[in-house]
């Protein structure tokens, strides 16, 4: 294989993975977030809870409430070659302390 074609294909593997966990946030209101995780690489549920934890903390400076309204999504995180074999994604609400 060519160097060139080896480092393009290198890169296309590294893509698939950098977004790895996408952490996403909407305000509902007031101190109140909607917060959502996806991953391509899950253990186990409560490692998306944890992510979701520590963006509630991002988001409430002040500290976080408990997540409420915790629901599974469908994963969006795909791959070109297949390597998102255990995806996953949760939602959660949470009220920011203050």
């Amino acid at each position: 294989m060519k160097p060139a074609a080896a480092g393009v294909l290198t890169v296309l593997l590294l893509a698939g993975c950098q977004s790895d966990p996408v952490l996403r946030s909407a305000r509902m209101g007031p101190a109140q977030y909607r917060l959502q995780v996806d991953r391509c690489h899950v253990i186990d549920r409560a490692q998306l809870e944890a992510d979701l934890q520590a963006l509630a903390l991002r988001k409430c400076p002040a500290g976080a409430g408990a997540l409420q309204n915790i629901q599974s999504l469908p994963s969006r995180q795909g791959s070109l070659f297949g390597e998102c074999l255990r995806r996953g994604a949760l939602q959660a609400e949470v009220h920011c302390l203050p």
